[in-house]
């Protein structure tokens, strides 16, 4: 529920009425306080004066017990200004006389008491303050006690001018209220009727861009609140015209920066592929090396068992057929390469296995002789479809990494496992795992990410599982996870199977 009133010159008008009513009422009653203060003090001073007048002037009457004359005193002091009872007793409170004065006259009359009165326990001038009234108990003293005076003084006059007080303050509490909430009201007029102007501006702002309106300068704040109203209009058309601009060549921007990403995703898919080759010449290298030895030591040793006569020409002929046999080797090997060298051919449906079996010939000698041991685990599966070729740079540059996680790590027992498996019917799963002690916690969140790797700058920069990622989800529609197994790291790829193709 809304307590408050929702416009602004309301609430303000509300905070000042409340404020001046507050104020004025605060004033009028420490006004009327302190003159009721002032005026009792006053008026205690002059009931002690006058009852000790009263009682010396009784004290004559006492000592002679003319208590005629006392009265006859006493009658004619009733009628002093405030003074409404007098009641004269002896020292036991017995009553001798009791006079009062009627309410509204001077005229003087007995007063309806008891015959016996409590008097005070000392003998010393008390005073009792109740209501609108004020007791005063006076000893009458000659040698020794000789009695009491009772007199009741009337406060009326005293509570009449606080009453007054109260009224005119109210009174004039109002008639500030009235000129002061006028002079507000004539205050606000200009600068109400401007915030009413700027907040209509303010709504029709979004369909009137670039249109501004008058500001009003008689107060600072209207003025600056005008002014930015006016620079957001025209920022606005602005910013509109801009966004037009920028809608009519944003399809051409977008072309090209695809075509911008898709060089870059090239350049990169051929740097790391230029990385994979240089990495199967040294295999090549390693691989080529032994056999080479023993074609030119076989050479070495027929021509000088012919030069000695120890070999007859006839005995040269299955010499030279082991030579063959081993450049047919050479010959082999050197058109797995070729065929790796290749351009990406398109995509075709053949046998993960098939794959992994190349991959793993390309490298397994070469991984040999640097104390790592391949091992396939090839079970059930299913083709797949997309490039052959792709599929074998994936697995060469997983089994590379896991390599080099060996080596990283001192393992003196090195071991990669491939393994191939169809967990459903629909989905191939290739898993290239190793010993090497796994991923570092703080790069495995980017680890898929170009130039994140954890080895030296010179031996790579962080591009073969960016690009593992790249081939397997855009040329095989497949997915790729990295995690940490007891040993060492897990790489997973999971890919489709090809529409109905046979399980080998």
């Amino acid at each position: 529920m809304q307590l408050m009133p929702r416009h602004l010159h309301t609430r303000l008008f509300l905070a000042v009425t409340l404020a001046m009513v507050a104020g004025t009422l605060g004033l009028s009653f420490w006004t009327a306080t302190s003159q009721y203060d002032q005026l009792y003090a006053a008026r205690l001073q002059q009931v002690s004066l006058l009852t000790s007048t009263l009682a010396e002037g009784s004290a004559h009457a006492y000592v002679i017990e003319d208590y005629a004359s006392l009265e006859h005193y006493l009658r004619h002091s009733v009628v002093l200004p405030g003074l409404r009872r007098v009641i004269a007793t002896d020292t036991q409170g017995t009553v001798l006389s009791a006079l009062e004065r009627m309410p509204g006259a001077d005229a003087v009359r007995l007063a309806s008491v008891t015959s016996r009165v409590n008097v005070p326990a000392t003998a010393e001038q008390r005073l009792e303050h109740s209501g609108d009234t004020l007791l005063a108990w006076q000893p009458i003293m000659a040698g020794g006690l000789l009695g009491w005076l009772q007199v009741t003084y009337q406060l009326d006059d005293i509570v009449e001018l606080q009453s007054r007080v109260w009224r005119y303050g109210i009174v004039l509490g109002l008639a500030e209220l009235i000129g002061g909430l006028g002079l507000f009201m004539l205050l606000l007029r200009r600068p109400i009727r401007s915030i009413n102007s700027l907040a209509a501006f303010a709504r029709e702002l979004p369909h009137q861009k670039g249109r501004t309106i008058p500001v009003d300068q008689s107060v600072l704040e209207l003025a600056e609140l005008g002014e930015a109203l006016n620079h957001a209009s025209t920022e606005l058309a602005r910013i509109e015209y801009e966004l037009l601009e920028l809608n009519q060549t944003l399809q051409n921007r977008v072309e090209e920066e695809v075509a911008k990403s898709r060089e870059k995703d090239v350049l990169l898919l051929q740097q790391a592929r230029y990385q994979t080759l240089g990495e199967l010449l040294v295999n090549i290298s390693h691989h080529w090396r032994q056999p080479l030895n023993a074609i030119g030591a076989s050479i070495q040793q027929q021509a000088w068992q012919i030069a000695n006569g120890e070999l007859l020409p006839e005995q040269a002929v299955p010499k030279a057929e082991e030579v063959m046999v081993i450049l047919q080797q050479l010959s082999h090997s050197l058109e797995g390469f070729r065929q790796l060298c290749r351009p990406a051919a398109s995509s075709v449906t053949f046998s993960p296995s098939a794959a992994v079996a190349i991959a793993v010939a390309a490298v397994s000698e070469g991984y040999h002789l640097q104390g790592v041991e391949i091992r396939q685990q090839l079970m059930a599966e299913r083709p797949i479809y997309g490039p052959q070729q792709e599929l074998v740079q994936v697995l060469l540059n997983l089994l590379s990494n896991a390599r080099d996680a060996l080596f990283a790590n001192q393992v003196a027992d090195g071991l990669i496992v491939v393994q191939v498996s169809l967990p459903e019917p629909d989905r191939v799963v290739i898993t290239v795992s190793d010993n090497g002690g796994g991923i570092p916690e703080r790069v495995q969140a980017t680890l898929f990410d170009p130039y994140v790797t954890t080895k030296f700058r010179s031996q790579g920069v962080g591009l073969g599982l960016f690009v593992v990622r790249q081939l397997v989800e855009q040329r095989f529609c497949g997915t790729v996870e990295a995690c940490n197994s007891e040993d060492g790291a897990r790489l997973t790829l999971t890919i489709p199977a090809a529409p109905g193709g046979s399980t080998p």
